[in-house]
């Protein structure tokens, strides 16, 4: 797809557009150096040492330590380039060299908010994907639904 509409269907309607977000990231990042400060106030509570003074420095080289060695920082690199679009139709994903280029909003049986910055979108064949890092995932989610909604005659759902 060059630009949002290249691959679009005949008749069919582009409702929103995305890309990753930084805003959503950040949040990844944040979440896990805030697992790894709450395991380190709980690790120096019995060694007798200021909780924050030991928490905070090993917090951040431990949360660093684990994206690197799980491939969290790479997530950014893979996705940046990537467009998803959505339309009336189905979810096009731009561009789609891992991942399929068009996902019929019919065939989607629900949307997962966890974790809280991806969505993760299962199929009625049981398989899943993951839409990473969305500006606002919660509103995304919505949309989604709606549009998937509105794609399905009634009663078929």
């Amino acid at each position: 797809m060059t630009g949002a509409t290249a691959d679009l269907m005949p008749g069919e309607t582009l409702l929103y557009s995305w890309g990753i977000s930084a805003r959503s990231f950040f949040i990844r990042v944040g979440a896990i150096v805030g697992i790894w400060v709450v395991l380190g106030q709980i690790g120096s509570l019995g060694q007798g040492l200021p909780v924050t003074l030991m928490a905070v420095p090993g917090a951040i080289v431990f949360g660093l330590f684990y994206m690197w060695v799980f491939g969290e920082l790479d997530l950014w690199a893979q996705h940046r380039d990537t467009n998803w679009h959505l339309t009336d139709r189905a979810i096009h994903i731009v561009p789609g060299d891992d991942l399929p280029a068009r996902l019929p909003l019919a065939e989607i049986r629900r949307i997962n908010r966890w974790p809280l910055w991806s969505l993760v979108v299962r199929f009625n064949t049981c398989t899943a994907t993951t839409l990473p890092i969305p500006p606002n995932p919660a509103e995304l989610r919505r949309r989604i639904l709606a549009a998937r909604a509105k794609a399905i005659p009634e009663g078929t759902a």
